[in-house]
């Protein structure tokens, strides 16, 4: 009797702990809207800050890219819920007047996206958290 009011005991505690935890962040295959902020640079100590505002409408990806003052809205946006991959293009004015192309591409993990840059012949990484 002792032994199985113990065994009882145990299940009953292992079906609350079970029941009363909770995802540590969303499933990837949330959709990526809302904002996001972080940084992005060529490398350790060269770093810029970045805000992406990113929306869902049905089954496409919309935004821009802010960066400083100017906010740059994004040619192409993909997001793959399955593997959370999310690749994002805008074209942006380079130092002397020419057109400058981005590409990023990243991964989203809960409400982290990180990943790569690059334009030309320069890249470099980034890492943002949605707000």
């Amino acid at each position: 009797m002792i032994m199985r009011c113990k065994m009882t005991f145990f299940f009953i505690a292992l079906l609350l702990a079970s029941c009363s935890s909770k995802s540590a962040s969303p499933a990837t295959d949330a959709p990526p809207s809302g904002r996001w902020s972080g940084d992005y640079g060529p490398d350790a100590v060269r770093r810029e800050s970045v805000a992406v505002d990113l929306r869902w409408e049905g089954n496409n990806l919309a935004g821009s890219v802010k960066v400083g003052v100017r906010s740059i809205p994004l040619t192409k946006a993909t997001f793959m819920p399955a593997t959370g991959a999310i690749t994002l293009e805008f074209d942006a004015q380079g130092t002397e007047g020419q057109p400058v192309h981005y590409v990023i591409e990243g991964k989203v993990e809960g409400d982290m996206m990180i990943g790569m840059w690059h334009h030309d012949d320069v890249s470099g990484d980034f890492r943002v958290t949605r707000e």
